[in-house]
Parts: structure tokens; sequence; C-alpha cells
């Protein structure tokens, strides 16, 4: 009965699914003004430009949004009558500053109100025929002009640019449009998915025209320019993911942009030198505040100091470099930037380097098997992740060079390389940007490649497959050198990309790109025309009604069906299987053989835990839900990440949490005493604020210490993991299936945050990883002493979630798939685990397979 349910639940979210996602996105319709001539300005009209039927009341109302980034003069709205009356809703001039007004024929009237800039505000104005008036609330502040509305029965609406108006358009962005025609509610235009120029109202399918449009939802599915640029003499760019600034360095200045590629700074350089003056050897370091030059071949690091304006080296470097558009990344993890492959001098690079962040040091690191020497590969953490690229085995750019369609992996403490995976040879080009960003959700990674001349791909760590999440750029300058590097900034939800194509005359053609995050498909966007309301209701009672009785019909039967049977095969199950404790709700399958035949009998598995709202998750990967479900895992930056796991595994391991200043020294080492505290409590109070959006779970401090406390309505499945297993150690002998099977499915989470690498958190996974693995160990002997196959297996595929090379899963699951005449699946098991034996290891897996099944 209830996976019907949630048909029938899944059914009714088709119908209102979409109200939820358009709160995620960015969502309205900008109205190009001044900065665009007077025939590109966008205008939106409603109903088709047919006229809205009234007889006593029009009521229209928006919200609305104020740009900074031009004069906030021009008309909004314009609303015509059949009685040849027009009256205007504007931005109008008023000595000092501007205001909201209600313009009719020769005369107006001002909203006594500030211009709110840079937040939504609503806007509703309404038409009163029979008293002669129309009211205006503008932020909740009410105006009202007298107008001869006396005989209108038909009221046109247009937005933006009007023909037979001369004046400006208002630098505004409109959404949530609502029509009510006297006092009921007959239209609504939300401004987000749309079909080209044309959006369709969400109640019967009317349709709001738009000309120039530029749709905001756009953001999330093509690269927006911000900023283009042909700069002669050296140059170098770097970016600050905290605050969405780029850095164009020059030899005597330094330019600063925001995230509009806007000029907001021009800073002079009072001396100094970087430490190599030439294209792709920069970055910025938000832990110093600081732009590091640095020359790998020559060991070289200098760092600019805003304070100071001036290089730390004092000697100039006119050497070209030897890693041309080589990969690199930041791993919060031990606080250092790494770097890999390059070109340069005819030689393809394969070294690795690393370079702390705090002291400036850096260093060559060994490891093995080296990979092929390559260029314009892209590069994450935790584990080095390494994509694509072009070169060959050589090194020899003599020799026939070739794209590398495939993933690798250095493990950082082991210095050990491997195969993630490998695609054939395609002509697919694998020339990347410079770094990629991984999203622990789906396991996936996000990066640039120049195809077409540029395009976003999401790369399956799993499996040799990627698709493009994003529109080609196209920028199709032809170039003889390119620095091409991919950014990301989670606090502004932005993905940026730098493209410094260096042409045959030396100079830097500069663009720079934007796309919005949550990315979307074009089909996610698209938006069809609905039915009349009449015909919308109708067919979704008919469709609800329709899956409902099919659904009751479906689970009568299946009921009926399942008691017959059930029923007859009752005396010939083993009692073992007929007395296990009733399940819920997520079926497995299982063959029990009866007099020669193979039957498929149902036992059922509950699931008691939800991870889909108010949840912290720090079982396989790091992931926070809030109250309504969203996934805000990407507001935490590594620094919030790392404060909130360590308040979380200190006050489990201790009641008092931990030392403040032992947290302030484990997270901000490289600051002084006034800095870390400083940083230390902006994080904090950053850290309250996202916790009060996932629910009543709070940061408290007391006596000296910190720590995390919960409330019953807020999910951990660490915190309630490591508290099922102390009661089941507690309980000792006592058989309690609920608690197994609990402990069963948070460990089937998977092991404790597999994918962040950093030194403090060594212990805490040593701890659970022991803690998992001796309880399962123990769960496995007993099992399979009672001869439960199916719990063996159960149990053994966990084993491997948290121990890949465990022995004796091997074993006991490849016996158990023989018994069962499984032998196939048996030697793929067994295939899998030698040959990551081998790769993990370096050496064969010694005992065959027939020995094991004995």
């Amino acid at each position: 009965m209830k996976n019907s349910c949630r048909y029938i639940l899944l059914v009714l979210f088709l119908f209102t699914g979409g109200n939820l996602l358009a709160s995620i996105y960015n969502g309205g319709l900008y109205f190009r003004s001044h900065s665009a001539p007077s025939v590109d300005r966008t205008s939106l009209t409603l109903n088709d430009d047919k006229p809205f039927d009234v007889n006593n009341e029009f009521t229209i109302s928006f919200q609305m949004w104020v740009r900074n980034n031009e004069p906030d003069f021009g008309s909004i709205l314009h609303l015509y009558t059949n009685t040849n009356q027009l009256v205007r809703f504007s931005f109008v001039a008023g000595g000092r500053r501007h205001y909201p007004a209600l313009v009719f024929n020769e005369g107006m009237v001002t909203v006594d109100s500030p211009i709110e800039r840079e937040k939504w505000v609503s806007v509703s104005l309404r038409m009163d025929m029979n008293n002669n008036s129309i009211a205006v609330n503008y932020n909740g502040k009410d105006t009202t002009i007298m107008v001869p509305l006396s005989g209108s029965t038909h009221v046109r609406a247009l937005f933006g640019h009007a023909p037979e108006y001369l004046a400006d358009v208002a630098p505004v962005n409109i959404k949530d449009v609502k029509v009510s025609q006297d006092g009921e509610q007959t239209c609504e235009w939300k401004l987000w998915k749309h079909n080209n120029d044309i959006c369709f109202d969400e109640m019967k399918g009317a349709i709001a025209r738009a000309e120039s449009p530029y749709w905001l939802i756009d953001d999330h599915i093509e690269w927006k320019s911000i900023y283009k640029g042909n700069i002669s003499g050296r140059l170098d760019v770097a970016f600050n993911a905290l605050d969405a600034l780029f850095y164009l360095v020059k030899p005597e200045t330094v330019e600063v942009l925001d995230e509009k590629g806007t000029l907001v700074d021009k800073i002079g350089v009072q001396g100094g030198y970087p430490a190599m003056e030439f294209t792709d050897h920069l970055i910025f370091d938000t832990l110093s505040n600081r732009l590091v030059s640095y020359s790998l071949s020559q060991n070289r690091v200098s760092c600019f100091s805003f304070d100071t304006k001036r290089w730390s080296l004092s000697e100039r470097n006119k050497e070209e470099p030897n890693y041309y558009n080589h990969a690199r990344t930041f791993n919060s993890a031990d606080s250092s930037f790494y770097f890999f492959g390059g070109y340069g001098f005819y030689r393809y690079q394969n070294d690795l380097f690393r370079m702390n962040a705090a002291t400036g040091e850096l260093e060559k690191i060994n490891y093995e098997p080296l990979l092929n020497p390559r260029y314009s590969s892209a590069i994450t953490v935790d584990e080095l992740y390494i994509l694509g690229g072009r070169g060959n085995k050589y090194g020899k750019q003599e020799l026939v060079s070739h794209f590398y369609p495939e993933l690798y992996a250095i493990n950082l403490k082991t210095k050990k390389s491997r195969v993630v995976w490998k695609k054939q040879q395609t002509d697919v080009s694998m020339l990347m940007a410079s770094s990629m960003y991984f999203e622990p959700s789906d396991s996936s990674f996000y990066a640039v490649a120049l195809k077409d001349g540029g395009v976003l791909w999401k790369i399956s760590m799993k499996d040799t497959v990627w698709t493009e999440v994003s529109k080609p750029i196209r920028n199709e300058v032809i170039h003889q050198d390119c620095d091409f590097s991919f950014y990301s900034s989670p606090s502004h939800q932005k993905l940026f990309l730098v493209m410094d194509k260096i042409l045959t005359d030396r100079t830097h053609n500069v663009s720079i790109y934007s796309i919005n995050t949550p990315l979307m498909s074009e089909s996610d966007i698209m938006q069809v025309e609905e039915e009349t309301v009449a015909d919308s209701f109708a067919w979704y009672w008919i469709v609800v009604g329709t899956l409902a009785l099919l659904g009751l019909g479906y689970v009568i039967y299946f009921w009926l069906s399942r008691n017959k049977e059930v029923k007859s095969l009752s005396d010939n199950i083993p009692t073992t299987i007929r007395d296990m404790p009733e399940g819920s709700k997520k079926q497995e399958n299982k063959e029990i053989e009866l007099e020669g035949e193979n039957i498929l009998v149902t036992k059922s598995i509950e699931n008691y835990f939800d991870r889909s709202r108010s949840a912290i998750s720090l079982l396989g990967t790091f992931n926070v839900r809030d109250k309504e479900g969203n996934d805000i895992t990407s507001n935490f930056t590594p620094r919030l990440k790392s404060l909130l796991v360590l308040l979380i595994l200190y006050t489990e391991k201790n009641e008092r949490g931990i030392l403040t200043r032992k947290m302030t020294d484990m997270l901000w080492s490289d600051k002084d005493e006034i800095a870390a505290r400083n940083n230390r409590n902006v994080t904090l109070r950053k850290l309250r604020v996202l916790l009060e959006e996932v629910g009543d779970v709070e940061v408290i401090s007391d006596g000296g210490f910190l720590k995390i406390r919960w409330n019953e309505s807020v999910f951990c499945d660490y915190c309630t993991a490591l508290h099922c297993m102390d009661l089941l150690q507690k309980n000792g002998a006592q058989k309690d299936e609920v608690l197994l099977n609990q402990i069963l499915e948070l460990l089937l989470y998977g092991p404790l945050l597999s994918n962040t690498i950093v030194d403090w958190l060594d212990e805490f996974k040593d701890a659970y990883s022991s803690l998992s693995i001796d309880l399962l160990r123990n769960l496995l002997d007993i099992e399979y002493r009672k001869s439960d196959r199916e719990m063996v297996l159960r149990i053994t595929d966990i084993m491997f979630l948290h121990d890949p090379l465990n022995e004796e899963a091997l074993a006991a699951k490849c016996s158990v798939l023989f018994l069962e005449g499984k032998k196939g699946i048996a030697k793929s098991v067994y295939d899998r685990f030698c040959k990551e034996y081998r790769e993990s290891l370096g050496e064969d897996y010694k005992i065959p397979l027939s020995k094991l099944c004995e």
C-alpha cells in the first residue's frame, strides 16, 4: 500500500513541483535599459496585447528588483483603458533623489518611499472604476491618484519600453506578475520558464510576449560574457573565490574586477617583481589575502601585498616557463596548492608540485607510476584527480601527440597513482581548463573543455561518461598561446571561466564568462503552452482519479495474490525464514528451492532513517539538507565544513566538545592570535546562520569549550551510528533485530567522510572504520554459522564499502554464491577484488577462487 501511495504522491508532485523548483533558481525578466539603444530595450506585453475585461476593478501585482548598474530613472508599467486613459508607474526625478510615481497625462503623484535597490520588492496597482481611483502599493507604502475611469471596461498592460513613449526604461528585473479581474485572480506569469520570447500564464496559458528579452534563468544554462578586453604587454590573471574578484596583473598596475566584470579598483605597483612574468603562473591565496606568483622550474615564489603594494622579490626574472598550461588546484586539507604537468621548450611534462600556502615553500612530489607527460589537463582534490590533456609517452613535441580521454588519481599520502577509468581514443578535444570541481552528491566532476570554444562538462567518476551541461561559448578567436582557467565561487553560486588568448602580436585577448548554479538543461527551462483553465483542471482530476483507481485496483489484486501465494508456500518455507521479524517496505528478493523449483519469495527490510531533509551527513560524503529538503552543501566553504565536522566529531568524543583554543589552532594556525580569533568568530556566526536553515541544532559555547547540541528533528548519520553501535554493545547477547537492521542501514551509507582528506580527521576515520569492521566481522561470523545466506551477502557488501580489500568478506561472499549455484557472479566478484588488490598493493592476490569456496 505504501508503494502505491508513493506513486500517487509522485504524480501530485509532477503537477505542483514547478513551484518548488522556481524558488531554487534565478528567475525573472531583465529589462534592458539605459545601456542599450532605444530599439533594443525590453518590453513585455501581457495577454498577447489583448485587453482584460473588467466591470469594477482591475489589479496587477509583481515583484521588482532595481539594479545598481544604471540610473534609477524611467518607465516600468503602462496601463491603457478603452476610454483612452493612460497611467504609468515609473521612477521619476525629484531633486536630490528619484522616487516611484504614478504618472497620468501631464500630472503625477510620487510615492513617499525611497527606491529600494538590489532586493525583491512587492508592487501592486489597483484600478477602481467606480471610485475613479488608482492605488499603488510600493514596498508596503500606499499612494492613490484620482483618474476618470468611469466607463472603462477593458485594460491593456505593458511593461518596459513603449513605442509611443520616448522616456527611458527603468533598470529593473520583473517576476511573478499576477492579474485580478473584479476581485478574482485570473492570470499569473512567473517569468521563469519560457519559450524563446514567450512566457505562458500558469492558470490558462495566456501569452506574455517579450521583445529584446533577457531571461535570468538562462544564466543557468549558458555562459554570460562579463568582460572583454585587448591588453598589450605582460599580463596574468588570478581569481579570489571568496569575494568573486578578478585581478588583472600587469607590470605596473593591478586592476580589480568584480563578479559582473566591473572595474572596482586599480592599484599601482610600488616595487618588487613577480616570480614569473609570463601568463598562467599566478594565484590568489584567500588565507593570506595575497597574490602569489610562482616559477615551478626555478622554485621561486613572490607575493604581492595589498597593504604595501609591493612584490616580495627584488630581482626580476625574465626566463620563460617550462610549465605552460599546467593544471592547478588548492587542497584545504593541508592548505596547499598543487600543480601538475604542462608544456615548455618543446617538452610535455608530468611533474607534480606542492606549494605550502602559509610558508610559500615549493616542493616537487615524487609519485609512481608516472603518468604520461601532458599539458592542459584538469585537476582537483581531495585525492588528486587528473582529467584529460594532450601529450605523448616520451614527452617530446616532435613525436605525435594525442588527447588523453582518461581520469587518473594520485593518493597524496601514499604517493601512488592509479587509473580511475580510460576511454577508447576519440576525436573529442580533451584540452581542459586548469581546474575542475567535484560534486559528491552524484560522484561527478565539473570541468571545462576547449571544444566548441569552451563548454562545461559533467564527468562521471565511476564511468567513462561525460555530458555537456552548458551551451558552447564559441570563442573562436585564433591564438598562439592560451591560459584557460576555470573557477568556482560557492558563496556567489557561480562558476567562472577566464580565457586569455595570446595573439601573434603578443597582445592578450581576455574574455571572462560566468554561469549560475545550480546548472540546468534547455529542457528544464522550456515552457510549453498550457490548456485553458477548464481543460487543465479537468485533465488534472481525470489523470489523478484514473491513477488513483488503477493504484487501488493494483494494490487489492497484489494483496489478494500475495496472500494466496504466501499461504500456499508457508508450510514449505524453512522455520528460520518464516519466523524472521516483519520488515517494512524496501523489498529484497530471495530464491528458495522447493522440490527442485526456484520460487521467488519477498523478504522486507525496513528503512528507518531519512537523510532527505533536516540532515547533516558525514557517512559517505559530506552533505547537508535544510528543513525544506534543499541541498545546501555548496553553502559550506572548506573552512565552514571543517568547523562543523570538528564540532560534531569532538562532541561525540567528549560531552564538553572541543576546547575553543584547540579548535582555533587547528583551523587558523597560520594567523596571529587576534586575526585567528576574528576569523573564528566570523566563521562561527556564518555557521550558526546556516544551521538555522537545517533545523533545531545549535553551537554552544560553555567554559572555553564549543559543542553541538542536537534536537530530535535534526538527523546526523554519524552520531546516530555511534549511538546504535553503543546500544548493541551494551545489550550484549540480547537479540534486537530492529537495532541490528538500523546499524546495517547506517553502515551502508559508507565510511566516515570518504572524500575528505585532512590530517586531524585520520584518527576519527580510523576509529570509525575499526569499530565498523569489528562489528561487521562478528555479525558475519554469527550469520555464516546460522547459514543465513541473504544476511551474509548483505553484510559482506557493507564490509566491502568500509574495506574494499577485506579477505573475510571475499571468502564469505564467494562461498555463498557458489552454494547458490551463481558461479559466474562469484568469479566476477573475485576478479574485481584481485584487480583492486593489485592496483592498490602492487602485487597479485595469492589465494585462488577454488580454495576460497571450499
